[in-house]
């Protein structure tokens, strides 16, 4: 008779690797059926054998068996202490146990089953009948264990989405994703990679292994599994790189290239955005890693789903955009706001906050010596930089967040759900992201600095939109005469 694999099977077995579920026979070899190892090995199950008391009984087991089969002479006074024993002990991890009773009848296996045991058979035993109580038994760990998985992955996503759901910006949230699917399943890599169909290259948004990486561009050459999930739009799953055919070329290279690859598994999730394939999450092993099982991957996919409702959003943030930008919303230069789009989005968010009794802070940036740069490089360098000033804005905000453009050059920022302090941060990040940026007009020693006022509301002296602008623009001059950081704050009041 072939053994069907069940849940219990796939919890432990690697993908794609055949699976003997574990037995052990425990109690007196001679109550056994005669033959009855034989008839288990020949059954396709992994046979070992104890005494009782099992040796060791003080430590857990590092594998524990599937199933317990416990032979008995049935007229023993203790036993159903034994049977208690077994069934109860944690080293087993609730492994179901059959008990096989050479003597005492209907009476010994109504002691057994009162004790813990999952089945009883008083002997004689016929093998078809205990084959199928072995089967029912694992059907129900398999169930169980599916139950417990189902449990453990709800508590993980909502986890993972409580974390997701402050985290507002794209690269961040990948970057959550990557990072707790990493953590979960000890995995040496796991990384989000936006390709489309035909793609030579790929960029990296998000890995877990460097969350310094945001936006490095590969070449697909050297992830085969990424291009065949792209190209088939179906999960890529491969156990050993280092005989699957779709990596043959890339261990020519390794060869030629005389590198050691320690690489084990890989699994590549396509990700769909409106019916097209957008990315994919990317994981992979290296020897000695445990293999990945089947609901690992299977949970892995539920995060790269999630991971495509953020490409969703962030496509409908774009074309948002481009119909600001066509309904004249938007300043040409800058990618920002314009005036009048702050002016309506303020007493929206105004009316809100005050309604719902929420908070968000308003953030008014002046970019310093761009005077400097106008008089010294002329206009159109300063353009430039104000320009690039606005994208990184558009770049770094969160997607509830709104930016514009509004002077000459200043831009002002409306981020909901932000305290003073909150604001402050942006404008710190937003100073060194600056200070790394090449601007093709500028040296080092020329990039802009940036001063800034914040308010945050509610504010005693914020009765009116219009009065977040009076204490931003307050708070302004006083960060750049009185602030050796150049920001000032509005004192919060309520």
């Amino acid at each position: 008779m072939n053994y069907t694999l069940t849940a219990t099977n796939l919890r432990r077995a690697p993908l794609s690797q055949p699976f003997q579920p574990r037995i052990l026979l425990v109690g007196d070899p001679a109550a056994r059926p005669e033959g009855l190892e034989r008839f288990l090995v020949r059954g396709g199950f992994q046979v070992t054998e104890a005494a009782y008391p099992v040796p060791g009984a003080d430590r857990a087991e590092a594998q524990p068996p599937d199933l317990l089969i416990f032979a008995s002479g049935g007229r023993e006074a203790r036993l159903g202490d034994a049977v208690r024993d077994l069934a109860t002990s944690s080293r087993f991890a609730g492994a179901p146990l059959i008990v096989l009773l050479a003597d005492g009848g209907a009476e010994a296996v109504g002691d057994a089953l009162q004790a813990g045991a999952q089945d009883a058979l008083a002997g004689p035993v016929h093998f078809g009948e205990l084959r199928a109580r072995i089967d029912a038994g694992l059907r129900l760990r398999g169930e169980l264990y599916e139950a417990r998985d189902a449990l453990r992955s709800r508590d993980m996503l909502f986890d993972i989405f409580q974390e997701v759901s402050a985290a507002l910006r794209a690269d961040e949230i990948f970057q959550i994703l990557v990072r707790r699917v990493g953590r979960v399943f000890g995995l040496a890599h796991c990384s989000f990679v936006l390709t489309t169909p035909g793609d030579e290259r790929g960029r990296v948004v998000a890995v877990y292994e460097n969350p310094g990486i945001r936006d490095l561009g590969v070449d697909l050459e050297r992830y085969p599994e990424i291009q065949e999930a792209i190209r088939t739009e179906r999960a890529v799953i491969i156990q050993d790189v280092h005989e699957h055919p779709l990596f043959e070329s890339v261990r020519k290279r390794w060869l030629a290239q005389q590198l050691e690859i320690n690489v084990q598994s890989a699994v590549a999730l396509p990700v769909f955005v409106q019916g097209r394939a957008a990315g994919v999450f990317l994981l992979r092993t290296v020897q000695g890693d445990p293999s990945l099982q089947p609901q690992d991957v299977t949970f892995a996919n539920t995060i790269a789903q999630a991971a495509a409702r953020v490409l969703e959003n962030e496509e409908r943030r774009a074309a948002m955009y481009r119909r600001q930008i066509s309904a004249g919303v938007t300043d040409v230069l800058t990618g920002c706001a314009s005036l009048d789009a702050l002016d309506r989005r303020l007493r929206d968010e105004f009316e809100r906050a005050r309604r719902y009794s929420l908070r968000f802070a308003l953030v008014v940036i002046d970019v310093d010596r761009l005077r400097e740069i106008n008089e010294g490089l002329g206009q159109e360098a300063g353009d430039r930089v104000l320009a690039e000033i606005g994208a990184l804005l558009q770049r770094e905000i969160r997607a509830p967040d709104f930016a514009a453009r509004y002077g000459g050059d200043e831009f002002a920022l409306i981020l909901p759900e932000t305290d003073a302090q909150g604001g402050r941060q942006f404008v710190e990040r937003l100073r060194q992201i600056i200070a790394r940026h090449t601007f093709p007009d500028l040296g080092p020693e020329r990039v802009p600095s940036l001063s800034a006022g914040v308010v945050a509301f509610p504010h005693l002296e914020v009765l009116r939109p219009e009065d977040l602008f009076t204490q931003a623009e307050a708070a302004l001059e006083r960060g750049k005469v009185n602030e050796p950081d150049r920001i000032g704050v509005a004192a919060e009041k309520a």
